[in-house]
């Protein structure tokens, strides 16, 4: 038997009243839902694009839903290394080449992921600015790791997920939260209920479509998932001290720019909001990416050196 049908044969059994007995079968079935299979491994998949010449800074990048460190990130290492900026990018637990692909690991487990990452760079790179840049899922999962031990000295968030508490549509959250509950597993692709482009590169589209470890069916419990890494990291926003560049589209299908402000406005270290005309969700990727791509290195760069403890002398 497994864990939810435990929790529903408990409900049955207890002789509640009919309303109640519904209302305990939703949250049993979404506390199922929300819990997920634990990963086979507990390791992730780390990749590193060395610095050309000297060292004078890294970056921590994490990756979309469906993503993986490669199709995200590839073009910007080669972009940012050759700016002398050695670029680390995991394929975060349940995606891409880790064995618990396509299984939701849960916010938590991606935010711990982030905050043990960044200080195995921080070691590996001792004395030089780190920063982490996260794009959209990856966003939401830098801002709530900000406040829970994250080792950086600055963030980027490009068309982060951070949008959550306040800042999300109630009909937006009751409607994941009753996918969850109801079909946990059910994967959704879209068609023919929404027609949304992440960026106006066709040929990065088909990049990154062409990865085998590419995917872009959620199901209910993972969508369930990037609401609670937005609502982590709203509720973080407040606490973070960490300086916080955000980057938006103006034509982000995907997310709204004023929801996703709304929020950045709440980090007390905001380092500055840009919003790109000619951006799109997949920023990094957009036939305009390169502004985008030599931004964040100017950024990067900007950050004096690292102070012997670690972070960087502001």
């Amino acid at each position: 038997m497994s864990l939810g049908e435990a929790r529903l044969s408990t409900v049955r059994d207890l002789g509640y009243p009919r309303a109640m007995r519904r209302a305990l079968f939703a949250l049993a079935l979404l506390a199922a839902a929300c819990a997920g299979p634990p990963p086979a491994d507990p390791e992730v998949r780390l990749r590193s694009w060395p610095a050309r010449g000297e060292t004078r800074a890294t970056i921590l990048a994490l990756h979309g839903f469906g993503d993986t460190g490669a199709t995200a990130w590839a073009e910007a290492a080669r972009y940012w290394t050759s700016r002398g900026i050695a670029v680390y990018a995991p394929d975060q637990r349940g995606f891409g080449e880790n064995p618990s692909w396509r299984r939701w690991p849960g916010a938590e487990a991606l935010v711990s992921d982030a905050t043990q990452l960044s200080h195995i760079v921080r070691a590996r790179h001792p004395g030089v600015p780190l920063v982490v840049v996260g794009h959209s899922m990856g966003g939401g999962v830098a801002l709530a790791a900000a406040a829970a031990g994250l080792d950086a000295d600055a963030l980027v968030l490009a068309g982060p997920a951070i949008a959550g508490g306040d800042a999300l549509n109630p009909v937006l959250r009751a409607g994941a939260w009753t996918m969850a509950a109801l079909m946990p597993d059910r994967r959704w692709t879209g068609d023919g209920v929404v027609d949304i482009s992440p960026t106006d590169n066709i040929e990065a589209i088909r990049r990154t479509v062409a990865d085998p470890r590419f995917f872009g069916d959620p199901s209910s419990r993972e969508l369930w998932g990037l609401v609670r890494i937005m609502d982590m990291a709203a509720a973080a926003a407040p606490s973070v001290e960490t300086p916080t560049l955000t980057l938006m589209g103006a034509h982000d299908e995907v997310l709204r720019p004023d929801r996703v402000e709304s929020v950045h406005d709440r980090i007390p270290a905001a380092a500055g909001w840009r919003l790109y005309p000619e951006g799109w969700h997949w920023l990094f990727r957009d036939l305009h990416g390169g502004i985008v791509l030599e931004d964040v290195a100017t950024f990067t760069l900007g950050l004096r050196p690292a102070a012997p403890s670690g972070r960087a002398v502001p």
